[in-house]
């Protein structure tokens, strides 16, 4: 789900350069992993914050495929249970990104000397409940839509994005991103556990 992931790094445009994003590509029998491209300035020093933005953006395209598996009502539904079984997280074929995810959140887990299931779960919810955000969803099918009608394969985010800027939608879809950026950060051990009270 390269158009989650892609909605979910517009929380840290300033972070990184967001460069282009493609689906799925199956032409030819070969099937070849869509996603986003991005880069970050090698020169800027990694620390803990950035590791939680690379893990967001990491999860959120299996938190994004696990919506479009079981529906967003089920999702809303169950979500207080999901520490407790990774049951509804959809992981076919994405047990490659699931483990990159873990790796991720091991700086931050570290830095702030909690379990790592914590760390993980935390930004697990955290990206379920952004994508729960009234409006954010549609962003994502949006995304989604302009992918699968791109002439090409591979979208430049550029492009996506100066058409997005042209939608009547798009000044509450910043104050959304606003929200959610300053709800999370800066990163701290009590926000990190405030996402699972019933684990902490």
């Amino acid at each position: 789900m390269a158009a989650a992931q892609f909605v979910m790094a517009l929380n840290f445009a300033t972070e990184f350069e967001l460069l282009s994003l493609s689906a799925m590509n199956a032409q030819g029998g070969n099937a070849k992993k869509g996603g986003l491209v991005f880069v970050r300035n090698g020169k800027l020093k990694m620390h803990q914050e950035i590791y939680d933005h690379l893990s967001l953006v990491s999860i959120s395209s299996i938190c994004a495929g696990s919506i479009y598996l079981h529906g967003l009502d089920k999702i809303v539904a169950e979500i207080l249970n999901l520490p407790y079984s990774d049951e509804l997280l959809d992981l076919a074929g994405a047990e490659d990104d699931y483990m990159a995810f873990k790796r991720l959140c091991s700086p931050v887990s570290r830095f702030f000397l909690l379990q790592a299931k914590k760390v993980q779960w935390s930004a697990i919810l955290s990206t379920f409940r952004f994508f729960m955000t009234d409006g954010i969803w549609d962003v994502v099918n949006y995304v989604a839509k302009a992918l699968n009608q791109a002439d090409a394969d591979v979208l430049s985010c550029t492009q996506l994005l100066e058409n997005m800027q042209s939608q009547e939608w798009y000044p509450g879809f910043c104050d959304l991103l606003k929200t959610f950026h300053a709800s999370r950060y800066p990163l701290s051990k009590t926000i990190l556990e405030s996402e699972l009270p019933e684990m902490a």
